[in-house]
């Protein structure tokens, strides 16, 4: 071994004789001041490592006070960078976006805390208006139990010996205030010239129905609100005993698998068909809505009674199928929120929208049947041309083979009476089939009758004769007692007798049951309107069973000439009612040319 001194250090060392200085390090134990900021801490070390010792690397934990870049003084660990030392002063800068002095950290940017202050206000703004709908809900509620109180002594004193359901005149504000909001519906429903008149307005009287309504309201999910008073759809007879007695319980309808109570708009009212003998009905009833949710369209579910948080909803028009164009409808979820006030009886002057002809509104006009007769003519027919060619353009393109028939003569019929019967008819479908899917179900068709000419003017003054069923066939009927027509004329002028006319009507089947087989003088299938035999995929039936002449009205009798197909003949076959020869009947196959404006029928009573 060789000693020798470090030339950095001075420190004396051994080394072996091969080695060169260089490979030896000093181990020589010496003193060294920390080199972090501030700090005056001394440490032991050995030599060759305090070079080694930088700001960045050592690991010194002595505590000590530096100054930030804000001005503040603050303590840190030596090792700590200054930079991360964050400032727990409190900052005294004015806040750009309240001008309030921020009081959060000064190492904190202002616009990233919320303002103390400004809480604070925000606070006690909630709190005043806390209270004030607190003592409006108190001031309700204080009514509502005075309301209640009020009903339950009278039901506890029975101070009405009347059965419930039974009507009473309301006070004289109220009759005022019910007067006016039907008079403004019936003048939105109703065309100017029905002139509609009130002739009676009852208040109905039912201490069940006022328990349902207190009761469903304390039942309600949230705070109960006043009701509100809404009309709904005008209801006669049975109907309107049932909903003065037990209210609107058996009105409920499914809804996406929910039952629920509909409360239409007063776009959705229908008014029965007017006539100036026949009382209408329009009912007001009280709707306790509470908590209501409303939706932009249909949902696919409702929530059901438990995960449900309100009472009813509200759904817009745009995704609902209706009868109407505009507004919406609530649901309930309980008929109890449903309560029958007020029953309107009102009257007006009829109105005839079935072909809405001039001779039509004569007719009706003249409470009488008026009768013309239109022929076939090479000029310009003017005010006559609807009546002949809406008769023509039916008869030709519902018959089998159309090529050389000529309508010669139109005969059309009108009687006030029947008309008025087949317009109400035609309200009731509409109210027993809403919505635009069932709008098939509302309209009317047009369908051939073939019948011995001598009838023609009964059957267009009276109508059909029930009665009077099977008479020629002596069996009643093959798919049903009713009265038959067929959509094709060649069909129709199978039957008839020898001195055939044929008569083209108005008819509403309704919501048709397809007969497969005979039955002979069956009766009408339950919850259907009509029978219908053969028909084809857009609904054409051969055979049409009408049971209710309500639903038919007679408009035309057709005569027509058949031109023979040989070249050379000049004479031609005419029958009184349209009645093809057998040769012609059978001359082609049937070939059907659709409606350019629609599909079946001339309805229009959608």
């Amino acid at each position: 071994e060789v000693l020798f001194s470090f030339k950095d250090c001075g420190h004396v060392s051994t080394r072996q004789c091969q080695q060169s200085e260089d490979e030896v390090i000093c181990t020589e134990e010496v003193m060294f001041q920390c080199r972090g900021e501030e700090c005056v801490k001394m440490y032991m070390r050995k030599c060759c490592d305090v070079a080694a010792v930088s700001l960045k690397s050592h690991s010194c934990k002595e505590e000590v006070i530096v100054t930030l870049s804000c001005g503040h003084r603050a303590e840190k660990t030596c090792s700590m960078p200054t930079s991360a030392v964050p400032c727990t002063y409190p900052c005294q800068k004015v806040r750009t976006d309240c001008g309030h002095p921020c009081q959060a950290k000064c190492s904190t940017k202002c616009e990233s805390v919320l303002c103390k202050t400004c809480e604070a206000v925000e606070m006690e703004r909630r709190e005043l208006k806390r209270r004030e709908l607190q003592k409006e809900i108190d001031k309700i509620e204080a009514q509502q139990r005075a309301e209640m109180a009020t009903i339950a002594a009278r039901e506890a004193a029975d101070l009405d010996d009347q059965p419930d359901g039974h009507m009473a005149m309301p006070d004289d504000a109220m009759v005022r205030d019910i007067r006016q909001k039907t008079i403004t519906l019936l003048e939105k429903k109703l065309k100017k010239e029905q002139a509609p008149q009130i002739k009676a307005i009852h208040e109905i009287k039912n201490h069940s129905l006022d328990k349902d309504i207190r009761l469903g309201r304390q039942a309600q999910k949230g705070v109960m609100k006043d009701v509100q008073l809404l009309p709904f759809d005008a209801e006669v007879g049975r109907q309107l005993q049932s909903l003065t007695t037990d209210g609107y319980k058996h009105q409920g309808v499914q809804l996406n698998g929910k039952k629920v109570w509909k409360i239409p708009s007063t776009d959705d009212i229908v008014l029965p068909s007017a006539s100036p003998n026949v009382s209408n009905y329009l009912i007001w009833c009280e709707a306790a809505l509470g908590i209501t949710e409303t939706y932009m369209r249909l949902p696919p579910n409702l929530p059901g009674e438990k995960k449900r948080e309100f009472d009813s909803c509200y759904i817009e028009k745009q995704d609902v199928s209706s009868s109407s164009d505009g507004g919406g409808y609530y649901c309930v979820f309980d008929p109890r929120l449903i309560r029958p006030r007020y029953v309107v009886e009102f009257a007006c002057k009829p109105l005839a929208t079935v072909l809405d002809t001039d001779l039509e509104k004569t007719a009706v006009k003249n409470n009488q049947l008026e009768f013309m007769t239109v022929e076939s003519s090479r000029t310009a027919l003017e005010g006559d041309e609807k009546v002949f060619t809406t008769a023509e353009s039916q008869f030709l393109r519902q018959k089998e083979a159309s090529q050389g028939v000529r309508v010669t003569k139109v005969h059309y019929y009108v009687q006030a009476t029947l008309v008025e019967r087949f317009a109400a008819y035609r309200t009731q479908l509409v109210r027993k089939y809403p919505g635009k899917k069932n709008k098939a179900l509302r309209n009317w068709i047009w369908a051939f009758h073939t019948t011995d000419a001598k009838n023609v003017v009964s059957i267009m003054n009276s109508n059909f004769d029930l009665g009077r069923v099977g008479a020629a066939t002596h069996y009643g009927g093959k798919f049903g007692s009713g009265i038959y027509f067929s959509e094709y004329p060649d069909y129709s002028m199978r039957y008839g007798g020898e001195n055939k006319a044929l008569l083209m009507c108005c008819v509403l089947p309704g919501k048709e049951f397809e007969c497969t087989k005979v039955e002979q003088g069956r009766g009408l299938e339950s919850g259907f309107d009509s029978h219908v035999y053969k028909a084809d995929d857009q609904g054409y039936g051969k055979e049409l069973c009408i049971f209710n002449t309500d639903q038919i009205l007679p408009a035309f009798h057709i005569e027509f000439e058949n031109k023979p197909a040989r070249k050379g003949k000049s004479d031609t076959q005419a029958m009184a009612g349209g009645g093809a020869p057998a040769a012609q009947a059978a001359a082609a196959p049937m070939m059907l040319v659709r409606q350019p404006y629609g599909p079946r029928g001339g309805g229009r009573g959608g």
